[in-house]
Formats: C-alpha cells, structure tokens, sequence
C-alpha cells in the first residue's frame, strides 16, 4: 500500500535549515500595486494633447464636463462612471466647462504588459460609492486601503477584453525579469535570451508572438517607465535619470522619451499628474 504521505514534498532548496514539506493544491502568479496618486481636483482648463504615460488611469467625474479622445473614440465623462485607461494608452482631452474629478495613477507591474489600450467605463456601483464617500469625507486624511480597494474593485470589473489572451511562456516571464532588474547596465538581446535558456531568434518570436514586442522594445518600455517615475517622483537631474535608467546620456535619453511619449523630459517633469 502506498504511504499518502509521499506524495507531500519538500517547499525549500535542498541544504536550506528548514524543513516545510506539503502538498501545492494552486499557485497563482505574483501582482503588484503600486498607486502614485489619489486627488480630486477641479480643473478651468484640461488640454492634453497625445499624452502618453505608463501608469494606469482611474477618473471619477464628480461635476462639470470633460471629453476624452482615445484613437477615432471620443467619450464624454460623466458623473455616476468609473473609467479606467491602461498604461501607454495616447490620451488627448479637453474640458467645455470648469470639470471636477477624482482621479488615481497606479501601476500592477508586469500585468501593464498584458493590458489593452483603450478606454472603460463602468457604472459606480455601491462597493464603488462607498469607497468614494469614504475618500469625499476624509478631508485630506489618509485613506489609502479604501483608495486601493476602489482600484481593486474597479479592475476587477474589467471586461476579459482589457486584457490580453496570452499566458506567458516561462522562458518569456525569466527573460522580462532579468530586462526589468538590469535595466540600468548595458544589456542586450543576447544577456536576456542566456537568462532566459534560449537563443536570441527563439526569444525574439516568443517575445514578438506573446507581447507583440521584441525583447529590447519591452527593455525600453521598462526604462522610460522607470524615467517617468524618477521625473516626477524624485529630485534626480535629468542626467541622473537617464544614468539609472540605462541611457547613455541625456541627450540619447530625451530623444527616446520625445519619440516615444511625446514629451520632453522636463516637460514631463514640470506637468501635472492629471
């Protein structure tokens, strides 16, 4: 007769002081949450022209009027909706009227890759408006679980179309990971395609077929996010950042920053997080 209990086995590295064994019914892949902002203020004037930034979007209307243009889509943001805009997504607006809103910038890592760009809206709902009323009468006291739970809850109310269909392959997720915690050396397709236990060609089809990007454009994204944050979360110079971001120089930097989001490093650094 077989002993049940073989079939538990050890949860540590051989050689480790430790001694857990079990049985892993389910294992869930690892998310962060990372939120840089939750305001609520009322702007007279909300002129965005192609803004690209690599943060989510959650705006709550509260009064006024304000039209959002995504691509050919233009939508009006109306109080009593949530609407969500992933990261990367090109954001141009502008406001008739004197508009008021609440709004938070997060990020979630490494699920940003796997989200569509676009806009979503949602009806605020009861969990939504309690979370809501809670942040109104805090009068500028923290409130930071209610204001990740409202981010929690509202991506959990996502269509299956927000996000991409791929489950990454094992070999990509290795070689995202060495990209992201190398991304201020001089690296290249080759360091990642040897972290990852493939060849450079056979990355860059698993990368391109699953992220519909080569392994350096997610390498760029990973910088120029990271540059974005240090712009407007730091005091770092601008030479600075693009030293820790793995830029060459400045100049190189800002070329990379202009081309792909639109915008000039101290541009960016001077503009509001809106």
């Amino acid at each position: 007769m077989t002993n049940p209990r073989e079939k538990f086995f050890s949860l540590v590295p051989d050689g480790s002081p430790h001694d857990v064994k079990g049985e892993r019914e389910v294992m869930l892949p690892g998310m962060s949450l990372e939120i840089h902002a939750t305001r609520k203020i009322r702007l007279e004037h909300w002129d965005l022209k192609g803004l690209i930034d690599p943060y989510w979007r959650l705006y709550c209307p509260v009064e006024g009027k304000a039209i959002v243009c995504i691509g050919d889509k233009e939508l009006e943001l109306v109080p009593g909706n949530l609407y969500l805009i992933p990261p990367r997504t090109s954001i141009t607006s502008h406001n008739p009227e004197p508009f008021t809103k609440w709004y938070m910038h997060f990020i979630l890592g490494r699920s940003d890759l796997l989200s569509v760009s676009g806009i979503y809206t949602q009806e605020i709902d009861e969990i939504s408006q309690g979370f809501i009323d809670t942040l109104n009468n805090a009068k500028g006291e923290p409130c930071n679980w209610e204001s990740a739970s409202l981010v929690i809850h509202a991506l959990g109310k996502l269509p299956s179309s927000a996000w991409t269909d791929q489950k990454l392959d094992p070999r990509v997720e290795k070689a995202m990971e060495f990209l992201e915690t190398n991304l201020s050396r001089k690296i290249n397709a080759e360091d990642a395609a040897k972290a990852a236990g493939v060849s450079v060609r056979n990355l860059n089809h698993l990368f391109r077929s699953q992220l519909r990007v080569a392994p350096m454009g997610v390498l760029l994204n990973y910088r120029l996010d990271k540059a974005c944050h240090l712009l407007r979360h730091s005091d770092q110079s601008i030479e600075q950042v693009a030293e820790n971001c793995g830029f060459p120089n400045r100049y190189y930097f800002s070329r990379m920053l202009k081309q792909h989001r639109g915008i000039s490093p101290a541009a960016y650094r001077k503009g509001q997080l809106y």
